[in-house]
C-alpha cells in the first residue's frame, strides 16, 4: 500500500518565520552586520528608526590581545540591545601592533578617528550623544592611548573647544609590569607549561631587542606610559576632565593582578583627576571573563556610567 507524505504547510512556516523575525527584530537580536573600515577595524552602523537621543553617537571597542572577532561580536551585540541608535566600531589588537612604529600604529586607527572627526566632533547633536569607549585588557588599552593622542594630534589645528560626552569603560587593565604583562598576554592561549615555556625564550629575546631599540631611540615604556596616559586630566580629547570612567577587574586575575589596578585607582585619586570613577571587583572570574561571570552586574554598571556620563555638561 503506497504511503503519501504530507505536505508542508507552507503559509504557516512563512507565518512562523516571519514572527520568529519579528520577535527578532523586538528583541534586537538580529545578527550584527559589519563593514571593514581597515584591516582590524570594523563598524555596524545602526539600522534602527529613533533617534536614540540618549544612545551613544558610537561605541568603540577595544579588543584584547588576539580576540577573534566573533568574540568581539558578542559583545558589541550586548551594545546594540542596549543602545540600538548606536554605530558601533571594533578593533582588534595583535602582537604586532606593540613592536611597529608609531606611524603603523597610528595608520591602523586613522579610520576610527576619520570616523568620529566626522561624527562626534562635527555635529552640535552628536556632540550631545557622544561616545562610549570600552576598552578591553592592556592590548585594547595601548590602542586606546594611541587613538587618544592621533586625535589629539589631528585636533591641534582646530580652534573647536567642544566638550563631548564621554564615558569609558576599562575592563582588566592597566597592568603593572611590561614585560610580566606581555608574556602573560602573548602566552594566554597556551595550556601546556612546558610549551609556554619553550615560547617564553623567543619572546625574551624579542622583548630585549624591542627595549634595547626603544633605549636607542629614545622611546618610552609601553607600560609606564599607559599609566601616564591614564592620569592626564583630558583622558581623550575632548572629553571633560571628569568625564566617567569604570574599572572592572578581578581578584583572581593572573595576568592583570587587582593590585595593578588598584594601585593605579589610589594615583587617580590622589591626583583629584577624576571625580566620577566607579569600580567592579569581581572574585570568581579570570582575565576578560568578568561580564561571562555575571553579565547582569557588568552591563548594570556599564549603563548606570552612561547615565551619569549625561550630567556632565557639554560645550557645542
Amino acid at each position: 500500500m503506497a504511503t503519501t507524505t504530507p505536505k508542508p504547510d507552507t503559509w504557516g512556516d512563512l507565518v512562523r518565520v516571519a514572527q520568529s523575525a519579528e520577535d527578532a527584530l523586538a528583541s534586537n537580536d538580529l545578527p550584527l552586520v559589519f563593514e571593514k573600515l581597515g584591516p582590524d577595524v570594523n563598524i555596524s552602523y545602526s539600522t534602527s528608526p529613533a533617534h536614540g537621543a540618549n544612545d551613544p553617537r558610537v561605541v568603540v571597542l577595544f579588543g584584547w590581545m588576539d580576540a577573534p572577532h566573533r568574540l568581539l561580536e558578542k559583545y558589541a551585540a550586548k551594545h546594540r540591545k542596549r543602545w540600538p541608535a548606536a554605530d558601533i566600531i571594533t578593533v582588534q589588537s595583535h602582537p604586532s601592533f606593540i613592536w611597529s612604529s608609531e606611524q603603523k600604529r597610528d595608520d591602523t586607527l586613522a579610520p576610527i578617528a576619520d570616523f568620529l572627526l566626522s561624527t562626534v566632533y562635527h555635529s552640535s547633536q552628536d556632540v550631545k550623544r557622544g561616545m562610549l569607549m570600552h576598552v578591553i585588557s592592556n592590548g585594547g588599552a595601548f590602542q586606546f592611548i594611541t587613538l587618544s593622542r592621533l586625535m589629539a594630534r589631528k585636533l591641534a589645528s582646530s580652534d573647536s573647544r567642544r566638550t563631548v560626552r564621554t564615558a569609558t569603560i576599562f575592563d582588566s587593565t592597566p597592568g603593572a609590569s611590561e614585560y610580566t604583562s606581555l608574556i602573560a598576554t602573548l602566552t594566554t592561549d597556551i595550556k601546556s607549561p612546558a610549551v609556554k615555556a619553550v615560547a617564553t625564550v623567543p619572546l625574551t629575546m624579542a622583548y630585549t631587542v624591542m627595549l634595547a631599540r626603544r633605549l636607542l631611540l629614545g622611546q618610552a615604556n609601553l607600560f609606564s606610559d599607559l599609566h601616564a596616559s591614564l592620569l592626564r586630566p583630558e583622558l581623550f580629547p575632548c572629553a571633560a576632565s571628569h568625564a566617567p570612567r569604570l574599572y572592572i577587574y578581578s581578584s583572581e586575575d593572573r595576568m592583570v593582578p587587582f593590585t595593578s589596578v588598584e594601585e593605579h585607582l589610589v594615583k587617580l585619586q590622589s591626583a583629584g583627576i577624576c571625580a566620577d570613577v566607579s569600580v567592579e571587583r569581581f572574585s570568581g572570574s579570570q582575565h576578560v571573563q568578568h561580564e561571562r561571570l555575571d553579565p547582569a552586574r557588568y552591563w548594570s554598571a556599564v549603563e548606570r556610567m552612561w547615565e551619569r556620563s549625561a550630567l556632565v555638561r557639554v560645550k557645542l
